[in-house]
This record gives C-alpha cells, structure tokens and sequence, in this order.
C-alpha cells in the first residue's frame, strides 16, 4: 500500500499515449538489465561538427514523449545546435518496467551509452527537469569521465526535503524509501553545469536550487528567473538564452 501511494504522488502516470515521433526524430529502444528497455526520441543535427554537442533531456513526472512534442519543447531543442535523445522513463509512455530512482537512473544510464554509440567524439551534455533533474544528478554522479556538460533546471535538493515542503515530516518518514539525494551528488559532478529555476516556484522553492548552487564545484552560471513558478519555466526568453549559451560554451571547449 505504501509503495501504491508514494507511486501515485512521485510518479503520476502522464495522460497521453505516446505514438511515433514527429519528422526528423527517430525512435530508438534501450535495453535495460532484465531484458526490458525504454523508448527514447532522437534527433540528428542536419548539419553537425567534430564538437556538435548531445544532449540528453530527463523529463519531469505525469509527462511522456508525447506532451512533450505537443508543448513545442523538441523544435526549441532543434535551435540549440544539438544533436539530442529524449526518453521515457520505465513504465511511461511505452517504456517497459516500473519507475523507481534505481530504474530511472539506469535508464539515464544506458541514454548515456546510446549516444556515445550514436555520436561517438561529440561531447554529451545531460539535461533533466524537476524529477528529470533528480534522475540527472543520479546519472551524472556514475559517469564524471563521460560528461562535458550538465543541466539542472527546477530541481530538489532531496526527495525528503521537498516532500517535507508539502507533506507532516512524520508522513514523510513513514512513505519513503528513495532519496534522490540531489545535494550529495552535486559536490561530486565536477564537469560544466547550469543550474536553472523558477524564483516563485511553489512546487520546488528556489531555496533548493539555491543550496544546490554553492554544490556544484564547477557551476558556471546560476540563473533563478524572476516571476517565474515550476510548470512555465520553459515559456520563458531567458532560460533558452541560457541553454543557447551553455550549448555554445560546451561546443567551444
């Protein structure tokens, strides 16, 4: 009963089917441990260079590949210069298996794999938003050597932390089990990382991003965007300026 409940609130399952991808994405399966795999979008810039950047993308929870592509958020990406991979985690949109930190985070994982396999010598940058941005951190802490770039945006600080802003600490206690222990890893992440979010975020208080930014030992800019909650950040000018920016930064490196 306890893993039902934490399941529904972590985990809502999104509320769209996920079909084909839209032109030029592609659709390619990662294999987990287990025999499972996840399903992940890919695009390949038409025009790329020796120092074209990969970009991962973690999304958040009660999303898929499917909203996203209906929010115009993979034709914002399209403008970054980069080639990307989007995927849903274990059980959303066509995903195999059940979402948990472990699963989410060899998921991230084997994203990682695919585009060294894909893009071999093009530096990988990995990006994750809200629970996106957990899963990151998670990722990121495993594979130092393989990344050249990192991008949190709306981010906790711990799953227990954030879940204490909305819930008794005595609930909180008593339903968790995973951590995502943002904060722990950020002290290890030592590649070029941007750290994004919203200033009136009432879902993740920018206090988290706040903690997390005096963490991460080679942050090179923090942004907390004024007037700005947790589900519009991306509707926002100076948070693409600011992936334009890293993108290019990274490339130039």
């Amino acid at each position: 009963m306890r893993d039902f409940w934490v399941g529904k609130m972590l985990y809502p399952a999104p509320w769209l089917g996920v079909k084909a991808p839209p032109a030029p994405l592609e659709e390619v399966a990662l294999p987990l441990e287990g025999g499972s795999s996840v399903i992940a979008w890919r695009y390949r810039h038409p025009f790329p260079t020796p120092q074209t950047p990969v970009l991962i993308f973690l999304h958040g929870n009660a999303e898929n590949l499917q909203t996203m592509a209906l929010s115009g958020i993979f034709t914002q990406f399209q403008k970054l210069n980069t080639h990307f991979l989007a995927l849903d985690y274990p059980g959303y949109g066509r995903s195999g298996g059940r979402p948990s930190e472990a699963s989410l985070t060899a998921a991230g994982m084997a994203a990682l794999e695919r585009a060294e396999a894909d893009f071999p010598g093009h530096p990988v940058i990995l990006a994750g938003w809200s629970l996106g941005a957990a899963a990151a951190f998670q990722v990121a802490v495993r594979a130092p050597e393989q990344l050249r770039g990192f991008i949190a945006l709306s981010a906790w600080s711990s799953l227990e932390d954030v879940a204490k802003v909305h819930f008794p600490a005595w609930l909180v206690r008593a339903l968790l089990r995973e951590r995502y222990d943002s904060l722990a890893a950020a002290s290890q992440i030592t590649c070029p990382a941007l750290l994004i979010h919203g200033e009136t975020d009432d879902l993740i208080p920018v206090t988290h991003g706040v903690q997390l930014s005096r963490q991460l030992p080679n942050l090179q800019r923090w942004l907390a965007v004024p007037h700005t909650g947790h589900n519009d950040l991306f509707s926002r000018r100076e948070v693409w300026e600011a992936l334009e920016g890293f993108v290019k930064q990274i490339a130039s490196t």
